[in-house]
């Protein structure tokens, strides 16, 4: 079991209760969370866990990389403040998946490109960034496992991700953090993160050319069939299976919707 580590994922399941964010995997529907034991309290503990991951790691996690455009040196930052409760096992599931952390709570993700500093950020560190203007930063929140959504009314609603709002989020925690201690038997575990092979060596910028050869694909309607034909071995197949993914795309013989094409525009111009 060495060279794990702990990967957010999104929480989203198949109606076969495998992860919607390995369906590109060919082993797709053995890639499920593996359960706690029954009568396992879901939410043991409380901790604030950041994530730094590469552009090709977010996309196949199926953490919010859709805006991120094809530079080189982007990257995701993940910040989450969670209740959990984890379930490691020796022979993983699918031949991938050693461990599931069960649980409720927020998610940040940082969307961090065109990046004029060399410093490794964490989360405050590149809230300080973009207020300074050395990095552009996106960010979107979302609860997991929260069934009154309203309590998320305390965060700071869309926009630049800069030192107020890092504070505002902060605060939030803490109100949150107090929710969720009082209203527990409201709260739904879900599988937040897996416990997996660490794929942090993996050329980032190889990454990037991918999905920004995947996006164009989808902008210009291609299947993923097409596009995989039109990589000609250029770039990672597995990438372009986990972009096509990222919208919803799961046979290869399917065009990309006007939405979609819409959608890929949009990201190409960010």
């Amino acid at each position: 079991m060495s060279n794990l580590s702990w990967y957010p994922i999104s929480p989203t399941l198949t109606d076969k209760g495998n992860f919607s964010a390995f369906a590109y995997e060919d082993n797709a529907k053995s890639l499920k969370p593996i359960p706690l034991d029954e009568g396992t309290d879901p939410f043991s503990q409380f901790r604030v866990i950041q994530n730094s991951l590469s552009v090709q790691t977010a996309a196949n996690l199926g953490i919010g990389v859709s805006s991120i455009s094809g530079n080189y040196s982007a990257f995701v930052l993940s910040y989450e403040a969670m209740v959990f409760t984890e379930k490691i096992i020796e022979t993983p599931i699918g031949g991938k998946i050693y461990g599931t952390r069960w649980g409720a709570g927020l998610r940040v993700v940082l969307k961090i490109s065109e990046i004029k500093s060399n410093a490794n950020f964490n989360f405050g560190a590149i809230a300080a960034s973009a207020e300074l203007g050395l990095a552009k930063v996106e960010y979107e929140i979302n609860g997991i496992g929260i069934s009154k959504p309203d309590i998320l009314s305390v965060l700071p609603g869309p926009g630049d991700f800069n030192f107020s709002n890092y504070k505002k989020i902060l605060d939030a925690v803490d109100v949150v953090k107090k929710f969720m201690a009082e209203h527990a038997s409201e709260l739904q575990p879900k599988p937040f993160q897996v416990f997996i092979s660490d794929d942090s060596h993996k050329d980032v910028f190889t990454d990037s050319k991918a999905i920004l050869f995947s996006m164009r694909s989808i902008a210009s309607r291609d299947t993923m069939k097409t596009a995989i034909t039109n990589a000609k071995n250029r770039f990672n197949i597995s990438t372009i299976k986990a972009a096509y993914a990222k919208f919803l795309i799961l046979d290869e013989n399917t065009e990309p919707t006007r939405e979609q094409k819409r959608m890929a525009e949009e990201f190409l111009n960010t």
